[in-house]
């Protein structure tokens, strides 16, 4: 419960907002679209810091990437014209997995990447397809690859001061193919397992392979056992078979009131094997 927050800030530049976050003398923190926040229970947040008036919410296609500001709300990732071939449809599909139409008008990008609740969507997607997470903080400027942020929690990673602006997603040429899938009990509810798969070939080959995962552990990871399997090797269902087989090697499985862990470890290959088939399909389409 945000019980003491006594102060609402409207900055209207990036270095406004970060100059409200470094304050010394009571503690600020950003608001997105407020869904996480919603949930957070600290009692030291005094102030708000409103990011909507920091124009963060362009999409572009520049220098054979895709840019999306962060305050974009996943709404407009769903229904984005801008975005298509593999990269930019397992950004659309992973969009309109989360909740229901009033969420996704209300999460934004940032958030969504940032919060990584076990049942956020985006993270896995973003994985698979190797995003670069753009942070500011004042004019200062600084480029990481996803994977940093869930290493350890993005909260560890992103400075107090510190914002994300945008992400930048490499747009992937026909010999890629992507795809996702989401288990829950309901259409709106949380994820139980969430997968996204990239495949890239080469001379009839597997060249690149992202496979990874949220929902199941305690924070968004690729797969890497899976991926070091697949590559170099021909898309074939029973090398998915055999690779699905390894989806649990390496990493540990949470156990919660949705499903335990023995649950989500018995049905992991089966999801990890119909999205390699299904981006395999997708290749050249």
């Amino acid at each position: 419960m945000l019980a003491h927050v006594a102060r609402f800030y409207h900055p209207t530049t990036v270095e406004e907002a970060c100059s409200l976050l470094a304050a010394k003398d009571h503690k600020n923190v950003a608001l997105a679209g407020g869904t996480h926040l919603a949930v957070v229970e600290d009692s030291g947040i005094e102030g708000l810091v409103d990011l909507k008036g920091l124009k963060l919410t362009h999409q572009r296609r520049e220098n054979g990437r895709i840019t999306i500001g962060a305050m974009n709300p996943v709404e407009d990732l769903k229904t984005s014209t801008l975005l298509s071939g593999p990269g930019g449809n397992l950004l659309r599909l992973s969009a309109a997995a989360i909740g229901s139409t009033p969420l996704r008008h209300a999460i934004t990008v940032g958030g969504n990447l940032v919060a990584a609740f076990p049942w956020s969507d985006l993270p896995p997607a973003l994985l698979a397809l190797d995003t670069e997470v753009v942070l500011r903080r004042g004019k200062e400027e600084r480029v990481l690859p996803i994977g940093k942020l869930y290493e350890t929690r993005p909260t560890d990673v992103i400075k107090a001061d510190e914002l994300v602006t945008e992400i930048r997603v490499s747009e992937f040429a026909t010999s890629t193919g992507t795809a996702f899938q989401k288990v829950a009990r309901t259409k709106n509810d949380y994820a139980l397992i969430t997968v996204a798969v990239r495949l890239t070939l080469k001379d009839g080959l597997i060249s690149e392979a992202r496979v990874a995962l949220n929902g199941l552990t305690r924070r968004p990871c690729r797969i890497t056992s899976v991926e070091t399997f697949l590559t170099g090797k021909k898309c074939d269902k029973d090398i998915f078979r055999e690779a699905a087989k390894k989806a649990g090697d390496g990493i540990e499985l949470t156990s919660d009131f949705r499903a335990s862990r023995e649950y989500r470890e018995e049905v992991l290959p089966v999801y990890i094997r119909r999205c390699l088939e299904e981006a395999a399909a997708n290749v050249s389409k």
